[in-house]
């Protein structure tokens, strides 16, 4: 999925990193970025969850254009759990 791609660009995060932040396996950050299928609601709503407490925002897309993300403004990972 590119919107998660781009989400996790607008961030400076790995799939490492985010994995950690969501609580999820890094292969399931994998798995949703190629679109693989039979991935738990549960573990697509927290890296949503995780990315959104980052300041990332969902955009839907429409008959114009495609879904988007953006990033709020003053909003950063101050609480991030880090990689070891």
């Amino acid at each position: 999925m590119s919107a998660l791609r781009a989400a996790r660009a607008l961030l400076g995060l790995s799939q490492e990193e985010l994995a950690v932040a969501a609580g999820v396996s890094r292969q399931i950050i994998i798995r949703i970025e190629r679109c693989d299928g039979n991935i738990l609601a549960e573990a697509i709503d927290k890296v949503r969850a995780a990315l959104e407490a980052d300041g990332i925002v969902f955009v839907e897309g429409n008959a114009e254009r495609g879904p988007a993300v953006a990033l709020v403004r003053n909003r950063g990972a101050k609480n991030r759990p880090t990689v070891d």
